[in-house]
C-alpha cells in the first residue's frame, strides 16, 4: 500500500505524543510508516519540518475555533452546548489518532499525551508560545463577544464582568480537561454540568 502525507503526520503525532522531541528520529517516523529515512525527506526534508506539521494540522487546526465548534443562535447557552459538542468530538479525534499504535498510546492516555503535545509546541515550534497564545486568544474573544450578547440582549445580568466570566468558562475547561487528561480523559458531562451551573449564576 502506498504511503501519502496523511499516514505519516499521523503516525508522527502519536510519536510525538508520547515521546519528548529529541527522543524522536526520522528513522522511526519512517519505520513506522514502511517507508526508509529518504523515503520521509520526499515529503518533508527535516524533522523540525514534520514536527511543524503534525502541530499544525493537529494543534492549530484541531482546535481553531471556527473549525472546532458549530454555530450557536447568539445565546449564551446554547453556546455552551454547541461548545461542549465540539470538545467532545474533538477529544474523540484525539484519542483515535493517539490509538493508532496501541501498544505505545494506550486510549485512556491519549489526552495526556496531547498535553504533552503542547508543551513541546513551546519548547520547539518555531514562535510557538505566541501562536498558542493567539489561539487562546482568539477564544477568549469568542467567549468575550457570547457573553456580551447574552448582557445586550437581557440573557445575562446587566452586572455580569464580561471578561471574569469569559475567563471562568475557560479556565473550568482547561483545569478539568488537564486533570481529567490522566485518567479517562475529560468527562463532558461534568464539564457541562459546570458551564450551566455558571450559567445560571450570570442570569440570577
Amino acid at each position: 500500500m502506498k504511503t501519502n502525507r496523511e499516514e505519516i503526520l499521523q503516525n508522527a503525532l502519536q510519536l510525538f505524543m508520547s515521546m519528548n522531541y529529541e527522543s524522536v528520529s526520522l528513522q522511526m517516523i519512517a519505520h513506522s510508516v514502511g517507508l526508509t529515512k529518504t523515503g520521509i525527506f520526499n515529503y518533508y526534508p527535516s524533522k523540525l519540518d514534520l514536527f511543524i506539521a503534525v502541530a499544525d494540522r493537529y494543534l492549530f487546526h484541531l482546535q481553531d475555533p471556527e473549525n472546532k465548534f458549530a454555530p450557536s443562535d447568539g445565546s449564551l447557552r446554547d453556546f455552551i452546548d454547541k461548545y461542549v459538542e465540539g470538545v467532545e468530538r474533538t477529544m474523540a479525534e484525539i484519542v483515535r489518532l493517539g490509538n493508532i499504535q496501541r501498544e505505545k498510546m494506550p486510549g485512556q492516555l491519549a489526552n495526556a499525551g496531547y498535553f504533552h503535545l503542547y508543551q513541546q509546541v513551546l519548547f520547539y515550534y518555531p514562535d510557538g508560545k505566541q501562536k498558542l497564545h493567539e489561539w487562546m486568544e482568539k477564544e477568549e474573544l469568542l467567549w468575550n463577544d457570547i457573553i456580551r450578547g447574552g448582557v445586550e440582549r437581557g440573557e445575562l445580568r446587566e452586572d455580569t464582568d464580561i471578561q471574569e466570566a469569559a475567563a471562568l468558562f475557560r479556565q473550568v475547561f482547561i483545569g478539568l480537561a488537564y486533570q481529567m487528561s490522566f485518567s479517562d480523559g475529560l468527562d463532558v458531562g461534568i464539564l457541562r454540568k459546570r458551564f450551566h451551573h455558571i450559567y445560571g449564576l450570570l442570569t440570577r
